[in-house]
């Protein structure tokens, strides 16, 4: 059987929220098991995200596909997101061919460092 929730106005819900009241059922972090390390995005990463790696009104979208993780691969908005940024870093990858050398170097170095 379904649980039914009751109805509350509009007022209500802007008081609870103003006076810090906050609902048994509502989801919090304690209750939802978020570590804040967990969620966290590199700095370096946001900024590039910033500079254009995210179209402009998208960067809270392509933040929230990042720091979803696997759940993010079930949401097909999120999944875009996270192709779409894929293919830039490919793109960006296979036009520099500096980047693509050093990648190419680091891939070799940890290729010998796990057959040791």
């Amino acid at each position: 059987m379904s649980k039914l929730t009751t109805y509350r106005s509009e007022h209500s819900v802007i008081t609870d929220i103003f006076s810090g009241e906050q609902k048994q059922d509502e989801e919090t972090s304690e209750k939802l098991n978020i570590d804040e390390e967990d969620i966290k995005l590199s700095p370096k990463l946001v900024q590039l995200l910033r500079m254009g790696l995210a179209d402009k009104g998208e960067l809270e979208t392509m933040k929230r596909a990042l720091k979803s993780g696997d759940k993010a691969l079930t949401n097909p908005l999120l999944r875009e997101k996270l192709f779409e940024l894929l293919n830039k870093l490919v793109e960006a990858i296979e036009e520099d061919k500096q980047i693509w050398v050093r990648l190419r170097k680091r891939l070799l170095d940890k290729g010998e460092d796990d057959n040791e």
